[in-house]
């Protein structure tokens, strides 16, 4: 099953992104009436993947540069996304996220604040889980031990 939420590492924690279409819709005003699969084409050719190696881990993604991400691209994707998100696990607390707050942490921990690239990768995953999905991990049951049956003997 997929979704188009995505929980990722940002800022003090980890935040909650989801695009639904109020917001996807904002986006794309907010960014001179570009479509999202403009926007999310414009900052994958900003993105490459780093080889996860033998150890079967996740790849990883990373701003090489190029491509032609606009700043608006990165900065309205990250604040409607948190707003979109509504929540975060900053400190193993459950934090709420609206407006005041999405604004507050994209102008903290976005450009200008820290590198253009780290927030490329970011807005790109939440835009990239917005149009193509993401495959939820089913929950691992716990492993429960196995009950030995005693048959009654025969008598």
């Amino acid at each position: 099953m997929a979704d188009t939420a995505v929980e990722l590492d940002f800022a003090d924690g980890q935040y909650r992104f989801w695009l639904p279409l109020p917001q996807i819709t904002e986006l794309e005003r907010k960014t001179g009436d570009t479509s999202i699969l403009v926007i999310e084409d414009r900052l994958r050719g900003a993105i490459g993947v780093e080889d996860a190696g033998e150890a079967g881990g996740e790849p990883r993604f990373v701003f090489l540069g190029g491509g032609a991400p606009m700043i608006a691209d990165v900065r309205e994707t990250l604040r409607l996304g948190l707003i979109g998100g509504g929540s975060g696990l900053v400190d193993g607390a459950e934090v709420e996220v609206g407006p005041n707050t999405a604004r507050r942490l994209v102008d903290s921990y976005a450009y200008p604040a820290r590198p253009l690239g780290e927030g490329v990768v970011l807005a790109w995953r939440i835009l990239h889980a917005a149009i193509h999905g993401v495959r939820l991990k089913k929950k691992e049951e716990p492993v429960k031990p196995k009950s030995r049956s005693r048959s009654p003997k025969a008598s």
